[in-house]
């Protein structure tokens, strides 16, 4: 799990660096050939591609993005000693990456006068090396700026004791690169590039560099990939989403396209992702059904009149769900008002609607094949017959209890300290009474747990390790077979939790609350047992208001997901500890996560690995900082996704 945390980081930690290298460089005039023989990159892909990034056009997107909130912001004059330092540490993260194909990201900022596309390709019979990378980037225009980059990365591949072969292949002139092995590297790096007035392109194999070409000068070797059905069904699907919000003055920015199990593999290699034991997940999920999953893909627009940043994607769905893949339960219902128990001081709020018994249930064979053996329900049975436990019937009492509905709920609190962010999840119960019993049991043994002075309901706080349950909890692992995957360098991801069944003055009101913190299951409780309704609450913010209003002009009806983001509140506590060095000491989820991803360079002796002194008060970048919304829903094909941060 530690390796597979790490693996997630460093795939958000690239996308947000590249957007920091790219949407925060000058701007450049562009002068190109818009005659329609040149031919998209999009087009020249090999049937092998598993996923793509399109910029349509590199300088717009860094223009557009200039003037976005958030660009505005990164461009300030508060927020320069902080960003010039993450350009350092990104342009080092990419040159790592980059030596992969010879191209760093500044040379692609210098090249490019129009579309850029990145691909993925499988080979997946190439056990050493089961991928492939390549950028394709116009380069009308700047033909004297491509020979720069062309010689510059000669220069650094020699200097890095490459050696060179030139390969004449269709008219053009292919580059291949090969770098020594390295001490135990058992095979030879190869980097290939080739281009002339219309484009440059780079690749980590001869191979993809001459499908390439040969793409481009015969016609019948095109749309290998973008004929594919499901990469036309996902762009069209986002493109008319877009189209549809009626953002003439928006651009569009990005296109993106990913088969999920073959890109999975990919980035799994890309990110050396280290398996500990012998699962491997990806194939456990394609065994369990989850192949039904066929792609995913999306549209970016930044710069609108309305919205900053707006994205319109789908995820793809073919086949029928079996085996563990039946938790894929999602429930459209009509979009309903944030609730009035949630108040103004929320970061977040999130709705999801979800058929939580099938998808328990369901989950059987995915445990069971994870584990290599029939335990999920001799577990359960367990619980309810051991005489030493709490004798929880979790088939019975509590699952056929659980409603279809679930809220996430994040706020933070002032002064601004460890404590301060803090998370509360509400799942809507069926029979209050029968879960409150289940959960008084359960904690009535739990040694960790105790029982705090609230009037309205009871309310368990538990901290772990400050009795005897983790020994309890190891020694019954490893009498279930989960003796080996325990992994005991790994910290909580909360130090400390609440429980709590809440009653409300309707049964819709009924929740099983779980929170980071107890005094915020305590607020929010109090409000859903009082049926607050006194304009108080975060559905009578100006923000929340917005955002509502532009989810439903956007077509939002029936969802099983909405949400509303104030990064302006959400932010406020993150940003501070950060700055001030005291996020490694809070007890949120986030912090825990951060700690990860910068442990290993604090291990090597940086107390400070992001730089993060540098960046200005939160007052200070506040006001960029406008309001956002989520909201996904269950269509024919898949499910259908828009995310959105607004301008106003």
């Amino acid at each position: 799990m530690k390796s597979f945390l790490r693996y997630s980081q460093k795939i958000l930690s690239a996308a947000v660096l590249f957007t920091l290298v790219l949407g925060t460089l000058t701007e450049r005039a562009v002068a190109q050939d818009n005659t329609d023989t040149y031919v998209s990159g999009i087009d020249l892909l090999p049937e092998s591609t598993a996923g793509v990034v399109r910029i349509p056009r590199l300088p717009d997107f860094c223009n557009a993005w200039q003037q976005t909130n958030l660009g505005q912001m990164l461009a300030s004059k508060e927020m320069q000693p902080f960003i010039d330092a993450q350009r350092e540490r990104a342009m080092n993260y990419f040159d790592t990456l980059d030596r992969k194909i010879g191209l760093k990201a500044k040379d692609l900022y210098d090249i490019a006068s129009g579309e850029v596309v990145f691909a993925w390709m499988a080979f997946p019979n190439d056990n050493k090396r089961p991928f492939s990378f390549c950028v394709i980037a116009d380069t009308r225009g700047r033909q004297e700026d491509a020979d720069v980059a062309g010689k510059q990365i000669d220069e650094e591949l020699k200097a890095g004791g490459a050696t060179r072969e030139d390969i004449e292949f269709g008219g053009e002139t292919i580059r291949v690169y090969r770098t020594k092995p390295k001490p135990g590297q058992l095979k030879v790096e190869e980097i290939a590039i080739s281009w002339n007035a219309d484009r440059f392109i780079a690749a980590d194999r001869e191979v993809i560099v001459k499908e390439l070409l040969t793409a481009v000068s015969d016609e019948s070797a095109r749309k290998a990939f973008s004929k594919r059905e499901s990469f036309i069904n996902a762009m069209n699907k986002s493109r008319t989403s877009i189209e549809d919000a009626n953002e003439a003055t928006a651009k569009v920015c990005w296109e993106w396209y990913a088969e999920p199990f073959s890109m999975g593999r990919i980035l799994r290699e890309v990110f050396e992702y280290d398996r500990h034991d012998d699962l491997d997940i990806i194939e456990l999920l394609e065994g369990q059904g989850f192949g039904v999953i066929e792609a995913l893909g999306g549209v970016g627009a930044v710069n609108g009149d309305r919205f900053d940043v707006l994205h319109r994607g789908v995820l793809l769905t073919s086949g029928k769900l079996t085996k563990g893949s039946r938790m894929l339960q999602p429930t459209n219902k009509p979009l309903q008002p944030v609730p009035t128990w949630p108040t103004p001081d929320c970061g977040a709020f999130y709705r999801l609607n979800w058929d939580l018994e099938t998808a328990f249930w369901s989950a059987e064979s995915l445990v069971n094949a994870a584990l290599g053996d029939d335990l999920f329900r001799p577990m359960l049975n367990g619980i309810r017959d051991d005489v030493e436990g709490p004798q929880i019937d979790f088939a019975k009492d509590f699952i056929p209890n659980l409603d279809d509905q679930v809220l996430l709920i994040t706020d933070n609190t002032t002064p601004v300290g460890p404590e301060s962010d803090r998370m509360l999840i509400a799942v809507r119960i069926i029979n209050p009474d029968v879960v409150a019993e289940v959960i008084r049991k359960w904690m009535e043994v739990e040694p960790d747990a105790q029982k705090l002075d609230v009037e309205e309901f009871d309310v368990w706080q538990v901290e772990p390790g400050s009795g005897t349950s983790d020994d309890d909890l190891d020694a019954d692992l490893a009498e279930l077979g989960f003796g080996d995957v325990v992994e005991e360098d790994v910290e909580p991801l909360l130090n400390h939790w609440s429980i709590a069944v809440v009653r409300g003055k309707t049964k819709e009101d009924a929740y099983l609350m779980f929170s980071s913190h107890s005094e915020l299951l305590v607020k929010m409780g109090q409000r859903v047992t009082a049926g607050v309704n006194n304009n108080d609450g975060l559905i009578d913010t100006e923000t929340c208001k917005s955002v509502t209003q532009a989810i439903k002009d956007l077509g939002a009806e029936e969802v099983f997901i909405d949400g509303v983001y104030q990064p302006h509140v959400s932010l406020r506590a993150r940003w501070e500890l950060l700055r001030k060095g005291q996020l490694k000491d809070s007890d949120s989820l986030l912090a825990n996560l951060i700690r990860r991803f910068v442990e290993k360079e604090q291990e090597n002796g940086q107390t400070d690995p992001l730089k993060a002194s540098l960046l200005p008060p939160f007052a200070k970048i506040e006001s960029y900082l406008k309001g956002g919304g989520v909201f996904w829903s269950k269509s024919e094909d898949g499910w259908d996704m828009t995310g959105f941060l607004l301008k106003e």
